[in-house]
């Protein structure tokens, strides 16, 4: 086997992304592993805490071979399409496998819900409306419908890294890419914010570094990561997860009508409860907790308010499904015979800087230099970004 695949956020890089792409090649005995990244907004609709370029860095010198943008408009989306967004670039650029990570990574188990979820027979379409009527959310009814005719799926598609493979499985299927499934099973909680050496989660480590820690236990994040992480702070280029409340505060009490039904994912009467909830709430945090409903969970409300802020719609959404280039944002000197056979495999044009891409007007490529440009208002950094940050080579 030649690539291996990984989607990632690196929101940051630490032992335990390492680990798993030590582990991606070590199961497939893969020569290259070739990441996926979101680059300044991730699928939840956060800012990620360090510009692009610090965090492929840390990917870079933490095992990867090469890093590719998965644009915002595929990153901030439902795991769905964040998956075939993905998969689409890694099997463009000629990926053999995919690896990911999964709080139990019973493969035959996500195989057979994926193909439950994708084929909908009609047993689980009766038992999804009845779910549906009884007033539970989308998410829980496809839990509750899956399992009645998959017993298991409900534990599975309970944890989202689980969702998110049956997710990829899924894109691998519908888009017919040749890749092999290799999921990794996952040390410690993503959910946890309390430290915890090699099983510390992306989350504790950020809540650790804003609360003004600069130095982290022992095995938290690999010593390179952590020293980059370290500068990023000390050199003003943290992304704080407060810096956009007022900009989003504005956005959302002066959106006209139009502004709301173009909206991607919208739903009737949404925009009155984000609305109202900007009018009382002095932050982002406080705005989604108001708007929140059984329906809108915080993570599609986020998404919604990141897309506000980026003045994404709808019909940008609709006009280009997959990604239509594949951006390069690293990779390692030792690896450049892998740059080779991606330019000679891939299937889509390789980006190398922003400057050379002649499609600058398209709809994709201007809604990521807009998110660029947003990010660093929030980090207090010069607009232009994607333009300066050029490709990183370690």
């Amino acid at each position: 086997m030649e690539m291996v695949g990984i989607i990632a956020e690196y929101n940051p890089f630490h032992s335990g992304h390492a680990w798993q792409i030590a582990e991606a090649r070590r199961l497939t005995g893969a020569r290259w592993a070739v990441c996926v990244m979101s680059t300044v907004f991730t699928q939840r609709g956060d800012a990620a805490i360090l510009p692009p370029a610090d965090r492929v860095r840390m990917a870079l010198l933490g095992g990867a071979d090469a890093v590719f943008a998965l644009p915002v408009q595929w990153a901030v989306r439902d795991a769905e399409r964040f998956a075939a967004g993905g998969v689409h670039l890694l099997a463009a650029l000629g990926c053999d496998a995919l690896s990911f990570g999964m709080e139990q990574a019973d493969i035959g188990l996500t195989r057979q819900v994926a193909a439950l979820l994708t084929e909908e027979p009609p047993a689980f379409r009766a038992a999804l409306q009845t779910a549906l009527a009884r007033g539970e959310s989308h998410p829980a009814a496809v839990a509750a419908a899956a399992e009645k005719c998959c017993p298991g799926a409900h534990a599975l598609l309970a944890e989202p890294n689980n969702t998110l493979a049956v997710c990829y499985l899924r894109a691998i299927r519908s888009l017919g890419a040749e890749m092999t499934a290799v999921p990794v099973p996952r040390t410690g909680s993503y959910r946890t914010t309390v430290l915890n050496g090699e099983a510390s989660s992306a989350a504790a480590i950020r809540k650790a570094v804003f609360s003004g820690r600069r130095t982290l236990p022992e095995g938290v994040m690999p010593p390179a990561a952590e020293e980059i992480l370290r500068a990023a702070a000390e050199n003003g280029r943290l992304h704080r997860p407060e810096a956009l409340d007022q900009a989003l505060r504005y956005r959302l009490l002066t959106m006209t009508a139009a502004d709301w039904a173009a909206l991607p994912g919208r739903a009737e009467g949404l925009e009155e409860r984000l609305r109202q909830a900007a009018r009382v709430s002095t932050t982002r945090a406080g705005i989604l907790l108001g708007a929140k409903t059984w329906r809108y969970p915080l993570a599609r409300l986020s998404r919604i308010c990141t897309c506000a802020l980026l003045q994404t719609t709808q019909a940008q959404l609709d006009r280009t499904p997959l990604p239509p280039a594949a951006w390069l944002l690293g990779f390692r000197r030792e690896s450049e015979g892998l740059l080779s056979e991606i330019k000679e495999k891939s299937s889509l044009p390789v980006i190398g800087k922003a400057a050379d891409y002649p499609g600058k007007e398209e709809d994709w490529f201007r809604l990521e230099t807009r998110a660029y440009d947003l990010w660093a208002l929030g980090a207090g950094l010069p607009a232009g970004m994607a333009f300066t940050q050029g490709v990183v080579v370690v």
